[in-house]
């Protein structure tokens, strides 16, 4: 079986919380960064099944790999406040990430 999977890189603290399943949807500025991993050229959606989290960017950094459950555009302002003392300020139209179980961690 074939996966299409996002990869993107979190620091400690995210990773933390992400990694346990407590926080289970990713924030990210809509930078052209972000929107080239999430889009087409041509402005269509791209289609994943997982999301390959790295904790850094070093060759055997931790990760784990979760269900990748689209992304959608914030429409309203708020704040999330985590376990680990993560506080994490997700503005209107920031780009928000679903995830779904996590099928493999690699600490």
């Amino acid at each position: 079986m074939i996966f299409s999977r996002l990869h993107l890189t979190l620091s400690e603290a995210p990773f933390q919380v992400m990694v346990t399943g407590e926080k289970t949807i990713d924030f990210r500025k809509p930078s052209d960064w972000i929107k080239s991993r999430l889009f087409n050229k041509n402005g269509t959606r791209k289609e994943f099944d997982a999301v390959k989290f790295t904790h850094g960017y070093k060759k055997n950094a931790p990760f784990f790999i979760s269900i990748f459950n689209g992304f959608d555009t914030c429409k309203k302002k708020s704040l999330g406040k985590y376990s680990n003392g993560l506080e994490v300020s997700i503005e209107e139209g920031d780009i928000l990430i679903y995830l779904g179980e996590i099928l493999f961690w690699k600490p």
